[in-house]
């Protein structure tokens, strides 16, 4: 990391794995898989339609305003002890609501994420290899699949996943690489055809884009070396998004289309690169949204079980059954259909944004703290507390770019799980607890069998804290 964002190294011993924890580039290849999805391919032309080239710096500012909120994951992250989940300084800094809060918003998000990138699926199937069925019927095809394959073994989903972020990632470089070939193609004037203020809407709407930085924290308890891995996993992951998201934009511009929508990536693919890459690059497109639709699925289980195990909600929905948590893998794809079925891309869009925001202002106050109280007990940021406060002003005043409709329905959903934790204890199980922990502690969680594979994490004394 860069010596502006450094850890503390006296504190980092504490957390060393010896025993093959998950690593460095496992983290980061499943954040970078959570974040690649639908934003590529459907963001990326609504981006250039609503703002022009100056799509490149709505990219930009989103990316940092999100870095900002990113870089307070890191604090927080830094300072879990041995065997607690990276937002375990929340519930200890701000009290354990708190930390259940960040957590649950971030499950909502994920959930809801599910219905975006299936909903880009669908666009795709539909617009470039079955035009006769709606795309309607292939997003709820992919939620029924996605939903079936998440209730089956996790250890062929932790493989399958793994492939499908290399080879998405692979081709997206491809269609990088022929852009800035024909980068004479491209035309970037004029810049801001909309106006600057363009540049700033668009970018809220891109907010969600950058989500999923944040899943290496909830997987914490078995992650090697985790106060030194997690927050350099989250700024590498960011970075490679960024880079990738500003190459397809400019993979747009030099593709010689003239209007801009969800599939645009795909026929840019084949202007710049001939039949086959019109082909192949929505072929990718299929690949990275039942990729990212996945890993939401996969990250959203894996904060239920870290709540349930640590009572935050009835025990019930983090019941295993084949390595996932049955109730909450069901539960959630009953919302993500629904709203396949009623809301269009900008609403859900919308929605995912407001549990993200909701999750990041808490995180942001949780570094906050720890820069005023425990400035040298993990990561260190340049000014202080400087940082996560304007991290949380710029998360939250990405609610004003969005519509009151989501921002009440987001705070609805937020409010659900307010009442799931009030009523925790009295749907509380003993049996359902004690074979939880017992996965729990042996590694077997969703999120983990992900990024390990068939690997057993060994069993640490700690594992259930924080």
């Amino acid at each position: 990391m860069s010596a502006s964002i450094s850890t503390a190294s006296s504190t980092t011993s504490a957390t060393t794995r010896p025993d093959g924890g998950i690593g460095l580039w496992s983290c980061v290849a499943f954040a970078v898989g959570t974040m690649v999805g639908a934003g590529v391919f459907v963001l990326s032309g609504l981006a250039v339609e609503r703002a022009g080239p100056a799509a490149l710096a709505s990219f930009v500012l989103a990316g940092v305003l999100v870095l900002l909120s990113a870089l307070s994951f890191t604090v927080v992250a830094s300072r879990a002890g041995q065997g607690e989940s990276g937002y375990a300084y929340v519930g200890r800094a701000l009290g354990g609501y708190w930390r259940f809060f960040a957590l649950w918003a971030f499950y909502v998000g994920g959930v809801i994420g599910v219905a975006f990138v299936l909903g880009a699926f669908g666009a795709y199937v539909h617009d470039f290899f079955v035009d006769g069925v709606p795309a309607l019927v292939w997003a709820v095809a992919g939620a029924v699949v996605l939903t079936l394959l998440n209730l089956g073994p996790a250890d062929l989903i932790g493989r399958a996943e793994t492939a499908l972020v290399a080879l998405k990632v692979g081709i997206l470089a491809l269609l990088i690489v022929f852009a800035f070939i024909h980068l004479d193609r491209a035309s970037f004037t004029p810049f801001a055809p909309h106006g600057a203020s363009s540049v700033v809407t668009t970018s809220g709407l891109l907010f969600v884009a950058y989500l999923g930085f944040n899943v290496v924290c909830s997987m914490a308890p078995e992650v090697r070396d985790a106060r030194r891995t997690i927050p350099r996993a989250i700024v590498l992951s960011m970075a490679i998004v960024v880079v990738v998201y500003l190459g397809v934009v400019v993979a747009l511009l030099a593709g010689g289309i003239t209007t801009y929508d969800e599939a645009s990536v795909g026929q840019a693919a084949e202007n710049l690169m001939g039949s086959w890459g019109g082909v192949l690059i929505p072929v990718a497109a299929l690949v990275s949204t039942l990729s990212a639709a996945n890993a939401n699925i996969l990250g959203s289980s894996e904060i239920m079980v870290r709540l349930a195990v640590r009572k935050d909600v009835p025990t019930v929905l983090g019941r295993m059954w084949h390595g996932h948590p049955a109730v909450s893998v069901l539960g959630g794809a009953v919302l993500y259909v629904v709203l396949l079925l009623t809301g269009s891309t900008d609403s859900v869009v919308s929605l995912a944004n407001v549990a993200a925001i909701a999750a990041m202002a808490v995180v942001n106050v949780g570094a906050y703290a720890a820069m005023r109280h425990d400035p040298r007990g993990g990561v260190r940021l340049p000014g202080g507390p400087v940082l996560p406060v304007l991290g949380l002003v710029t998360a939250l005043s990405q609610l004003f770019f969005l519509d009151w409709v989501p921002v009440l329905v987001g705070a609805g959903l937020l409010a659900a799980g307010s009442v799931l934790y009030l009523v925790r204890h009295r749907f509380h199980h003993p049996v359902d607890h004690a074979a939880l922990q017992h996965e729990v502690d042996h590694g077997r969680t969703p999120g983990v069998r992900a990024v390990g594979g068939r690997r057993r994490v060994q069993a640490q004394p700690e594992a259930s804290a924080g």
